[in-house]
């Protein structure tokens, strides 16, 4: 086989000999490309920025929206607790007696459990643990010898919790050393 030598035009032969007599023309050309290659780019990253923008703005409002949205569904659920409570208000007081009272602020409070279970909160009683700074406030102390010392002997007021998260300390009386 023959190989060809490629020969070159008279198109390039005209280019190599201005780019010779002229090397300036043959920058500015150059620059020409480099600079509309530096506008695309900055228009490019202007898109993304602003793509960007809009992303966060978006994300932001769905998430107001969406806690919005839990919290009215969580007063929703508290109004039938509500309605308990109007109830037993508007009872005349000459027609009540202390059972009935009772009875009416045992349903209530086992309607306001209930919609606070279903939200995953729950109460805890740590009488009998280990005293725990981060679970219990202590209130109160007592020397006793029945336990060791730092433990809970009585829960004055329930710790609660939704999952893993503390809402409120568990206010609480603890041992301590007998002197």
């Amino acid at each position: 086989m023959k190989e060809e030598k490629s020969q070159p035009t008279d198109e390039t032969q005209a280019e190599a000999a201005a780019a010779q007599e002229n090397p300036q023309a043959t920058d500015a050309a150059g620059g020409d490309e480099a600079q509309r290659e530096m506008n695309e780019l900055r228009s490019a990253i202007a898109r993304w920025q602003a793509d960007y923008e809009n992303l966060r703005r978006r994300s932001a409002k769905e998430l107001l929206d969406a806690r919005q949205a839990a919290e009215a569904d969580f007063a929703k659920s508290l109004l039938s607790v509500l309605d308990h409570f109007e109830m037993a208000l508007s009872v005349d007081d000459r027609q009540v007696d202390a059972k009935s009272i009772l009875d009416g602020v045992k349903i209530t409070y086992d309607e306001l459990i209930k919609i606070l279970q279903k939200r995953g909160i729950k109460s805890f009683d740590p009488t009998g643990e280990h005293f725990d700074p981060f679970r219990h406030e202590a209130i109160a102390s007592e020397p006793s010898d029945k336990v060791a010392p730092s433990t809970v002997l009585q829960t004055l007021q329930r710790g609660y919790c939704c999952g893993d998260r503390l809402l409120r300390t568990a206010k609480v009386k603890v041992s301590s050393a007998v002197s």
